[in-house]
């Protein structure tokens, strides 16, 4: 009987072993992931050098982003920024501990126009009232331009702008 149990034991330790290994290779990322990670470094410099110059409260070193599939393989910190994403599952939970109001952030998908390939990223101050209505109010803008460069896209640089 014990050699039984052990016996089943070590079958499902290879099992999910062999599935976690698999799980890591799926998790990796890939070359269009790296270029969303680089628009969140570039927002990250953007931030911090922001409230640097304008503002005397300590910044939060948390980045409030909307979920997209796409965003799906982004990890949980970039540069000591703690990454938090917001999906219909945990948007009531996360917006009511930090009091309903916080920044809210989407990330558009990488796009191409006139030749330049971007990823915009746009904060919205953010609040929900009565646990299901989004209000975004709209303060500025981030773009960040990869150009293509020995068959790979590379950042060139950063813009930003605001109402």
């Amino acid at each position: 009987m014990n050699r039984l149990i052990i016996f089943f034991l070590l079958i499902s330790f290879g099992v999910f072993g062999q599935s976690e290994n698999q799980n890591s290779e799926y998790f990796k990322m890939t070359e269009t992931d790296s270029l969303y990670y680089v628009a969140i470094e570039k927002y990250i410099v953007e931030i911090d050098s922001f409230y640097n110059k304008y503002s005397n409260r300590k910044q939060p070193k948390k980045i409030f982003i909307e979920y997209q599939d796409y965003l799906m393989k982004i990890p949980n910190s970039i540069n000591g920024y703690e990454i938090k994403k917001i999906g219909l599952g945990n948007r009531k939970k996360v917006f009511r501990k930090n009091r309903n109001k916080l920044r809210y952030v989407k990330i558009f998908p990488l796009s191409i126009s006139e030749g330049q390939f971007d990823i915009t990223l746009i904060p919205y101050f953010a609040e929900l009232k009565r646990g299901k209505h989004l209000h975004l109010s709209l303060s500025d803008w981030t773009k960040v331009l990869f150009e293509f460069k020995n068959e790979r896209l590379t950042y060139e640089k950063t813009e930003n702008g605001g109402i």
